[in-house]
């Protein structure tokens, strides 16, 4: 997500925000970037108030999205979504989300020797949750940020069923969703990222309230010099 865009929410005629908005989902789309697009019509779709004709224009939009995603998927051979996990982080990101739809106990080795070479942090999260989900009893090592971390998926707790995330969720939508709906939907963004690039890993219950306030912080810091964190911490009574 580029900072241009979330700048544009507030310094920029909402109008001239939208367009650009739909300017760069549609290059999204017409470079095979089905991710991004996706990923820029969810956030902008879960919005508290759109215009309406803005509205079926994104909607027009993710339906596109959706069908030349599928369209692709069909066409690529194994080998060449395989070789995209070679390549940069979008490509990497797109093999991930590519191989997710298949049987990854039939791509065990070529995951391993991926996850093996600092691979992209999002790619990797992706995949990891992916072998969970479909309960491959393999061990993985996973390298990143100079450490190694040595994992069989059978026991990662995907991110819905972390306790740790629900129970952070739950504090976001105390402090934020009656008084600022608009960071609640960029911190809620956020916390699924943090969980995700946290895998194998995965927050217990009782670290969810720090976390909230990590994510809030960020948020908060980048949005409005972190007046709203400020406010939440003293009217909570948080030390």
């Amino acid at each position: 997500m580029k900072p241009s865009i979330v700048d544009g929410l507030f310094f920029g005629g909402m109008m001239n925000y939208y367009q650009e908005v739909l300017e760069q989902i549609q290059r999204e789309i017409d470079n095979h970037n089905y991710d991004e697009a996706n990923f820029l019509l969810t956030k902008e779709l879960r919005m508290p108030y759109i215009p309406i004709e803005i509205e079926n224009k994104l909607k027009q939009l993710k339906k596109e999205c959706i069908a030349s995603n599928e369209k692709e998927v069909k066409e690529l051979k194994t080998e060449d979504i395989l070789a995209l996990l070679q390549k940069n982080d979008t490509c990497q990101l797109r093999a991930a989300n590519l191989l997710l739809e298949r049987n990854l106990h039939e791509y065990v080795n070529e995951i391993k020797e991926y996850l093996s070479f600092k691979p992209n942090e999002e790619a990797a999260a992706l995949l990891i949750e992916g072998l969970a989900k479909q309960k491959v009893r393999e061990e993985f090592i996973l390298h990143k940020n100079g450490l190694e971390y040595v994992f069989w998926p059978e026991e990662v707790i995907p991110v819905i069923e972390s306790k740790g995330f629900w129970q952070a969720k739950k504090y976001l939508h105390l402090w934020l969703e009656n008084k600022h709906p608009d960071f609640l939907a960029l911190c809620e963004s956020l916390l699924v990222h943090e969980c995700y690039v946290f895998l194998p890993l995965s927050y217990d219950e009782n670290e969810a309230k720090e976390l909230a306030l990590v994510i809030l912080k960020k948020v908060s810091s980048y949005m409005d010099d972190g007046d709203i964190y400020k406010k939440i911490l003293k009217n909570n009574y948080i030390t």
